[in-house]
């Protein structure tokens, strides 16, 4: 489970995000990303995280130490953030 916080500060940090802009400016064409009612922007059920490097290791770090994926390896630990969350290179960055 990963804490309101990181999720807040995720959010946060959408604004800030070109990357992310662009999908939202695109987003007439991209039929997997939507925003919600607060103009977070997900892909399909999964947040998206932005390009901000200590959040993406905020979260990697939060994901490996949680119970459900102690010792359990980076393709496990990926199954379980994909879930919930999306950015690109995110099965790389994971792996690492």
């Amino acid at each position: 489970r990963v804490e309101p916080d990181l999720i807040s500060r995720i959010k946060e940090a959408q604004k800030e995000d070109s990357k992310i802009w662009t999908i939202i400016k695109n987003l007439n064409k991209q039929v997997k990303f939507r925003l919600d009612d607060d103009n977070v922007l997900w892909q399909g059920t999964r947040l998206c995280v932005s390009n901000e490097a200590t959040l993406r290791e905020a979260l990697l770090t939060e994901a490996h130490s949680s119970l459900f994926s102690v010792h359990s390896g980076s393709t496990k630990m990926y199954h379980n953030l994909k879930q919930h969350f999306w950015w690109s290179g995110m099965k790389r960055d994971v792996a690492t």
